[in-house]
């Protein structure tokens, strides 16, 4: 809730100040982009104003060149607009088949009532402004016209470029400031990243736009078309805006086109020129920045159309580089951390987590192929302790939470059944075979060290505290065992202590591994295991906590007053422990290698 009021305060001041945050937006992507050349310039020796002056005075005599080049093409356009416009309509009337569609009715009952407006407006008196010779502003406004709100954003956005280049060094000692001296070397590297990624990444989109653009100039002059410089230009413009900015910049050009050449062979030059340097450019970029900004495509969209909804048509051409900026500041910041996950190309999702989702859609098929695919890189033990296991315990726990139903539990306790069935069928199915010394890096001995014992007189016993999941998991160790000869006489603890009690005797075990699939039923678990301590006093007792990110020591603080001889986590830990309490008897009446 905290975040969303913020987020939801921050987007209201954007919306609300967005004269104010418009312009500082574009003079920090400007800085970011520019900021490379003048490092660059200082690191030969020059200071850092003459360094600034040059940059923005190439920028400047750039952005002037452009101007005139592609003003004066834009100029000659407007007075053959009307030209235009009726070669257009002669052409499109030739492709109109005869007599008249109910569009064409509809589109005439339009346009006499948009003529008829006109002619009315016509009628009333306009308004006229005296200007006086002496009225400078008046005259740079009659001057200007729709371009003077561009010239304020652009002298106030060239003057924020001055002083963030000049001060950025003082800039990042604010932020230091503001986040604490004490976490100086994480700000630090934080802001050194953010800054590397986003110049690299500016500059290249810059380039390639740029480049994309001029080709497509290039392109249009030779074929012929009129104001090529200007439809370069807006190619490059447009495709800042992602995905419909070729389509946008392509539509232009095509109509021209149409209107300023009889045939339609120049129409479908166009269309081919702009289809192959999209193509071209589509292959060059990951070789430049690629998934190297990790931005996915539906979050690329719904951020274009939040800048747009946010700040018009700037927001629509900044949007690619505001979005990179937030992906980049969402991997770097920690409390920025959900930006990254909603804009993020490659979600980082736990196998388990996605086992469990699909074993929860009763997807059969797509749980048991990733179940295959994992065993292609890790071992049976580690598909069992780091997918399946964390996935029973997340099921038993939703369903005393009433989150999922107990028939979807008994489906995830099927598939987990057959998979395991299959396995045990395949004959391709390696499981390494134990070394009797191999440690238990996860395990704690509050107790003696387990010595030796023949499996064979005194067999080793499973205790499922749970039920069905706790028998799982003790399949999956006597799985883990076969190769070394060992195997567990799984009992239930369905039955009352007593029972089990004289179970237990009649068994003479060598070992008692006690189940226990957290985090529900400790309780209980604990109780047996004191039980079992109580009645079995020296026999070893092994207590099976399946949980590899639990500390053993804080394991062992839960289970008192009730004493084990050991804790493990995993089945690899369950499983070393048993080999080496039965090593020497296995080894010597055992074949497996």
């Amino acid at each position: 809730m905290r975040a969303l009021v913020i987020g939801g305060l921050v987007i209201f001041a954007m919306s609300a100040a967005a004269d104010v945050f418009k312009p500082v937006a574009l003079a920090v992507l400007l800085t970011f982009l520019l900021a490379p050349m003048t490092a660059k310039l200082e690191h030969l020796g020059l200071p850092r104003v003459l360094s600034v002056a040059l940059v923005l005075i190439l920028l400047l005599a750039v952005i002037g060149g452009v101007v005139y080049v592609v003003g004066g093409q834009f100029a000659s356009l407007a007075e053959h607009i009307p030209d235009y416009q009726e070669k257009i309509r002669a052409k499109l009337t030739r492709l109109k088949p005869s007599g008249g569609s109910a569009f064409d009715r509809v589109y005439d009952a339009v346009s006499n009532f948009e003529a008829s407006n006109r002619s009315e407006e016509e009628i009333k008196a306009t308004p006229v402004r005296i200007v006086s010779g002496n009225d400078i502003l008046g005259t740079l406004h009659a001057f200007l016209g729709p371009f003077e709100s561009i010239v304020a954003m652009g002298g106030i956005v060239l003057l924020l470029v001055v002083f963030l280049l000049f001060e950025r060094d003082d800039i990042g000692d604010r932020i230091i400031q503001l986040v604490g001296w004490g976490r100086i070397g994480v700000t630090t590297k934080t802001l050194a990243q953010i800054g590397s990624g986003l110049s690299s990444y500016l500059t290249a989109l810059s380039l390639v736009n740029a480049g994309f653009g001029l080709v497509i100039g290039l392109g249009l002059w030779a074929i012929g078309l009129p104001s090529p410089a200007l439809w370069g230009f807006l190619a490059a413009m447009f495709r800042f805006i992602p995905y419909v900015g070729t389509v946008l910049s392509f539509s232009f050009p095509a109509l021209i086109s149409v209107a300023h050449f009889p045939g339609w062979t120049q129409l479908a030059l166009v269309f081919a020129l702009f289809a192959t340097v999209e193509l071209v450019v589509n292959g060059v970029e990951p070789l430049l920045y690629g998934k190297s900004t990790g931005i996915s495509p539906i979050g690329l969209l719904i951020a274009a159309m939040f800048w747009t909804w946010l700040w018009g048509g700037l927001g629509l051409l900044l949007a690619n580089a505001l979005t990179v900026c937030l992906a980049v500041a969402g991997r770097s910041i920690p409390g920025l951390g959900f930006l990254g996950a909603l804009l993020s190309h490659d979600v980082a999702v736990a196998d388990d987590l996605r086992w469990y989702q699909r074993v929860l859609n009763r997807d059969q098929d797509g749980s048991l192929a990733l179940l295959e695919e994992a065993l292609k890189t890790r071992s049976f033990e580690e598909v069992c302790d780091q997918i399946v296991i964390p996935t029973l315990a997340r099921a038993e726990q939703d369903r005393s939470q009433e989150f999922i139903e107990g028939r979807d539990v008994a489906f995830i306790w099927r598939l987990v059944r057959e998979w395991l069935d299959d396995v045990a069928d395949n004959d391709e199915m390696v499981l390494t075979a134990p070394t009797p010394s191999m440690p238990a890096a996860d395990q704690v001995d509050p107790l003696r060290t387990l010595g030796p014992i023949d499996a064979e007189q005194h067999p080793f016993v499973g205790i499922a505290t749970g039920g069905g999941a706790d028998s799982l998991v003790l399949r999956m160790l006597n799985m883990a065992l076969k190769p070394s000869g060992v195997r567990l006489t799984i009992l239930s603890a369905g039955a009352s202590s007593l029972q089990l009690s004289e179970k237990i005797a009649s068994l003479d075990p060598g070992m008692v591994l006690i189940s226990h699939l957290p985090p529900e039923g400790l309780t209980r678990a604990r109780y047996l295991t004191k039980r079992i301590r109580a009645r079995h006093g020296d026999v070893p007792i092994v207590f099976g906590y399946w949980d590899l990110s639990a500390e053993p020591s804080r394991v062992v603080e839960q289970l008192r007053p009730a004493t084990a001889n050991r804790i493990v986590v995993s089945v690899a830990a369950a499983r070393a422990a048993i080999v080496h309490r039965a090593a020497p008897p296995v080894l010597a009446g055992s074949t497996h290698g």
